[in-house]
Order: structure tokens, then C-alpha cells, then sequence
């Protein structure tokens, strides 16, 4: 388009790899929850003249971090199946981790990291099973963190 340029490659989502902290998951087809917000304090005050003013304000957490979602094809020996057995099993000493997603650019270096502290997989399910398909069956994991740190982007 004329006008139009760009100074620089947008980040791409595919090149991506997950470090779990020691476990390694093969064959990740999607991460998500890298949402990060603040909680929000709802108040309402009055004005001299009687009218209900409301007002939002930060609440008791400034920074919250979503949980982590990975979607994976399902295999023998998968390690997130013992990951999250060792939680049920009441190890959390064990099984929390440091995890990092690290995004590369289009010539695989790294361009941006997620460093998420203490995470531990609290859910597992696997996917819908149909006769209609010949998708694979995939496991989606759910983790738990207790925050997270972004390196690379805009910095």
C-alpha cells in the first residue's frame, strides 16, 4: 500500500517454545492466558446536589496475572501427567516451577520472554473425543503462577 511502511517485522505467535522448568512438553500447539490486569474497586459517593457519582479506583492487587493454558497433543509418557500428579499427591514443594515462554523473531532469536514464578498445573483435560475427525487427542493444561515478568518487548 503506498504510504504504508513498516520499520520494523510485527512479532509473530508461532515460533514459540515453553520452558516448564525442567519438564519439557513436546508437540504445544497453543498457550494462552497472558493476560495481565489490575483489580478494580467499585465505590459510589454522593454529590452535594444528591447525584450518585460512581467512581472505579485500583483495588487490593495491582498487578494479577491470568492462568496459564497450554493445548498439547496427547502421547504415552507425557510429563504434564506427572506434573500434575505430583500435585494431587500433595507434593506443591516439589511441583512448583519457574516457567519461561520465550517468542522468537523470523530468524529464530529470541524477541520477547513470559518468566512466570511458582507455577504448578492445577487442571487437565483432554480433549473431545469424536468418530466425525482425524484430529489428534490433545491435553489442555491449566497453570497456576504467582506472577509474571515480560522481557524484550518494548524494552
Amino acid at each position: 500500500m503506498p504510504g504504508v511502511s513498516l520499520k520494523q517485522n510485527p512479532l509473530i505467535s508461532n515460533r514459540f517454545f515453553l520452558d516448564l522448568g525442567g519438564v519439557s512438553i513436546d508437540g504445544i500447539q497453543e498457550v494462552s492466558g497472558l493476560d495481565i490486569e489490575t483489580d478494580v474497586a467499585e465505590l459510589t459517593q454522593m454529590s452535594k446536589d444528591g447525584k450518585v457519582i460512581p467512581l472505579k479506583t485500583m483495588g487490593a492487587i495491582p498487578v494479577k496475572a491470568g492462568k496459564l493454558t497450554l493445548k498439547y497433543v496427547a502421547m504415552k509418557d507425557d510429563p504434564g501427567l506427572k506434573w500434575r500428579a505430583d500435585v494431587i499427591a500433595g507434593k506443591m514443594k516439589e511441583s512448583r516451577k519457574n516457567v519461561s515462554l520465550i517468542l522468537y523473531d523470523l530468524e529464530y532469536k529470541e524477541e520477547m520472554r513470559f518468566n512466570f514464578s511458582n507455577a504448578w498445573p492445577s487442571k487437565r483435560a483432554f480433549s473431545n473425543f469424536t468418530s466425525k475427525g482425524n484430529d489428534p487427542v490433545t491435553i489442555t493444561l491449566t497453570i497456576e503462577h504467582e506472577g509474571v515478568s515480560v522481557k524484550g518487548y518494548n524494552s
